[in-house]
């Protein structure tokens, strides 16, 4: 495996951060970030699709299926590179079987400190409760002073607990699987085996977690409270230059969405919606 460095101190799954080689300014950031919770990981260089032909792209992937024909399309080129970078740090998790493992984008900023949670016996718990393949950690587009505000808009049908410390930590499936991002997750060895192959030739984003839950059955759990965000303000992304900038939601928008949310929360929660 090329370009591997580590950050200090040891933990007991395995982690592996996904990163341009030529991206020095971003490691050294993940660098700071890993130092900072006391987590060992691997750098694995990523795909750099930054200079891809069409042709490379219609090779190397297949075309977005949608009922809508106008939404039909090729992945991008930093989609595309995004979706084979993941998928080779599947096969390597699936080559070493790893039980759990730890993913991480080179644009993550810990909120708070993983390291606990990172622990095979705790993961184990969580899968006694809710066999999960996918462990979200973190949402991308999101500040941290936004998140009870995404709390209230995406809520969650709780399917495990746990009691770490003081901390007391919920797991559970949103109504639906929206845009969270792959900054940070944890998968499993089954996990891996599954997304492994439904990505050889990537059809969909490396997030869209809606796709593979829908179409290929893995089962996705987001964590409550979320560890990481991404460094939105430190770091730039080469999607997000693909596409429109990232706009603060309106007040309404706020409201009707927040009302929206608990209205969700009730039912999952309460009335055995969505079980």
């Amino acid at each position: 495996m090329t370009g591997v460095q580590t950050c200090a101190l040891p933990i007991l799954i395995p982690a592996y951060i996904i990163s341009l080689a030529n991206q020095q300014d971003r490691r050294e950031h993940m660098r700071q970030e890993c130092a900072r919770v006391g987590i060992e990981a691997t750098f694995i260089d990523a795909v750099d699709m930054r200079q891809a032909s069409q042709s490379d792209i219609e090779c190397l992937s297949s075309r977005l299926l949608h009922k809508k024909t106008k939404k039909q399309r090729w992945l991008t080129r930093g989609e595309l590179g995004c979706a084979l970078s993941h998928h080779q740090v599947y096969a390597h998790i699936v080559r070493q079987q790893h039980p759990y493992a730890l993913i991480l984008e080179d644009d993550a900023e810990f909120i708070r400190n993983p390291q606990p949670l990172l622990n095979e016996g705790y993961l184990n718990n969580i899968t006694e409760q809710y066999p999960f393949d996918v462990l979200l950690l973190g949402y991308v587009k999101t500040l941290k002073h936004q998140l009870p505000y995404y709390y209230r808009r995406i809520p969650i049908k709780t399917r495990a607990k746990l009691q770490i410390n003081s901390d007391s930590i919920l797991f559970g499936t949103p109504w639906e699987q929206y845009g969270s991002g792959a900054v940070a997750y944890v998968v499993t060895q089954t996990g891996a085996q599954r997304l492994l192959n439904v990505t050889r030739k990537p059809s969909a984003v490396a997030d869209d977690w809606l796709y593979f839950e829908q179409h290929h059955g893995l089962r996705i759990l987001h964590s409550r409270p979320a560890f990481v965000l991404e460094a939105l303000e430190k770091l730039d992304s080469t999607i997000r230059q693909e596409k429109a900038g990232f706009l603060q939601p309106k007040t309404s928008s706020v409201i009707i969405r927040s009302i929206k949310g608990y209205l969700k929360h009730i039912g999952m929660n309460y009335l055995g919606m969505k079980s």
